[in-house]
């Protein structure tokens, strides 16, 4: 025999199935607190459990006409949530292990760049010849002829805010050039 709350909630997922707002609205506030409570248990993290859930919700709201037995919504519901905690979990993880390794990267450059050897250097020039043209001239000025940047914008006649750019793009290519170099070094 059913419980009256067994029968309340599946009124509500018939009703909801049949598009009534209110009564999707009640589900929510009835499961929600479960919800986040079983997807917080899997990954540990309040802002993404919120996250997760609100996406499950979505799922819910579009996949619900498709739940054939409304007295199984329980079990439909939490385990679409617990899916995507761990599809989160699984991205959150593979994120963390790129996010050491690119430190564990950046520390050992930092290292060797204190103590520049022949090799680091050599790697350096042969990156500044990858660079395009506009952004080796901007790095060659503010590197090795320690010029400022209105100075250099004032020699190639171009505005300060577009050196800054060329400058900034150019370390970000050398830094990605040479920390891809050190890490295929670190594999060897």
């Amino acid at each position: 025999m059913k419980t009256s709350d067994q029968i309340i909630e599946e009124w509500l997922v018939i009703n909801c199935q049949a598009g009534d707002r209110k009564a999707f609205e009640l589900l929510v506030k009835r499961w929600n607190p479960k919800m986040l409570g079983r997807v917080y248990h899997a990954t540990k993290d309040v802002a993404a459990s919120k996250d997760i859930v609100q996406e499950a919700w979505i799922v819910i709201i579009k996949k619900i006409k498709t739940l054939r037995d409304p007295g199984a919504f329980q079990g439909w519901s939490l385990r679409i949530a617990t899916r995507m905690a761990i599809d989160w979990i699984r991205s959150n993880q593979v994120n963390r292990k790129r996010e050491e390794i690119r430190k564990q990267v950046q520390v050992e450059f930092a290292e060797k760049s204190r103590h520049p050897n022949e090799e680091i250097l050599n790697d350096l020039k042969v990156a500044i010849k990858q660079l395009p043209e506009e952004q080796q001239t901007v790095i060659q000025l503010f590197y090795q002829e320690s010029l400022s940047i209105i100075t250099i914008g004032g020699l190639l006649n171009l505005p300060v805010g577009t050196i800054k750019s060329r400058l900034f793009r150019g370390r970000e290519y050398l830094k990605s050039i040479l920390e891809n170099k050190l890490y295929e070094n670190e594999k060897e």
